[in-house]
């Protein structure tokens, strides 16, 4: 018992706890005004965005200390009850609208990190920072830079289902069949995906040192998997719906089916980049371990 008492008292004195402890309650803040402000349940990308933020932190847990400059630290601090305030105040005065509103998890973590580690440091933190302007942005904005990716979607079916066999034609993101007609919304899009799986991939990198190169080789991969397997859903969704099976399309649209592709693409794209940057490690400690030896 009185070892166990010590063990807690250890954690509780150690200063990267409390920086756990304080992201703890920004990321549940968030969350909770997501949730007020949509009236919906928050989204999968702002949960894994925070978890993923919390990981990148805790790989440096030994470094994570109040090191921070007194200017650097104020303004950190001043940061964090800036936003704090106006998540309070704002869910009776401020519109939900508001640009910064939606900001908050991008400026509370470099509140965060300016009291941890200082001006100097900030930008050893990239990989945390971009995942929270990540979260930070609105998702009409998201969409509208990612519009792109809507028409390469109606595009990619349109090709799929004309070499399938049937007659289609595309305007636009509507694909036209024998029997009806599927619009690539932004929702349906590889868009959500997409952006869903960036804060996974990140932290992947993260945990693996690689060059500019592969990095670069894992995210363009995993983008043009997103979009081939979205793609398998909408040309099944577009089949079914020609067909005229509307219990097998809903199924798959918004049923448990829908939950098949996302895993899918979850463990495709998690376990390739897994091994791709298992083995590339691997080889580079092969030739180290050989040129030591020369």
């Amino acid at each position: 018992m009185e070892l166990l008492l010590q063990q807690l008292k250890k954690i509780f004195y150690h200063r990267s706890f409390w920086i756990f402890v304080t992201l703890s309650c920004l990321a549940i803040l968030h969350l909770y005004f997501v949730w007020r402000t949509s009236d919906k349940i928050p989204s999968l990308i702002d949960v894994l965005g925070w978890i993923s933020i919390g990981f990148l932190l805790w790989k440096r847990k030994y470094s994570l200390k109040f090191r921070g400059s007194i200017a650097a630290s104020i303004i950190g601090l001043a940061l964090i009850l800036w936003m704090l305030i106006r998540h309070i105040l704002g869910q009776h005065y401020l519109s939900k609208v508001d640009v910064l509103y939606g900001c908050f998890p991008v400026i509370t973590c470099i509140g965060l990190l300016l009291i941890t580690s200082g001006f100097r440091k900030l930008i050893t933190y990239k990989n945390a920072l971009f995942i929270a302007a990540l979260i930070s942005l609105p998702y009409a904005s998201l969409y509208n830079f990612l519009k792109p990716v809507i028409t390469l979607d109606a595009q990619l079916l349109h090709f799929m289902l004309h070499y399938l066999g049937f007659q289609t034609t595309r305007k636009g993101a509507i694909v036209y069949l024998a029997n009806g007609s599927v619009e690539v919304m932004p929702s349906c899009s590889s868009v959500g995906p997409i952006l869903t799986m960036l804060p996974f991939i990140v932290v992947l990198l993260s945990i693996y040192p690689t060059r500019k190169s592969q990095k670069f080789f894992v995210y363009i991969s995993s983008i043009f998997a997103i979009i081939l397997i979205n793609c398998l859903r909408l040309s099944l969704l577009a089949i079914l719906l020609d067909r005229g099976d509307i219990d097998g399309f809903n199924y798959w649209h918004t049923g448990g089916g829908a939950g098949i592709f996302s895993n899918l693409i979850v463990f495709l794209i998690g376990g390739l980049s897994y091994k791709f940057l298992n083995k590339s490690y691997e080889s580079n400690l092969q030739s180290i371990s050989i040129k030591n030896k020369i």
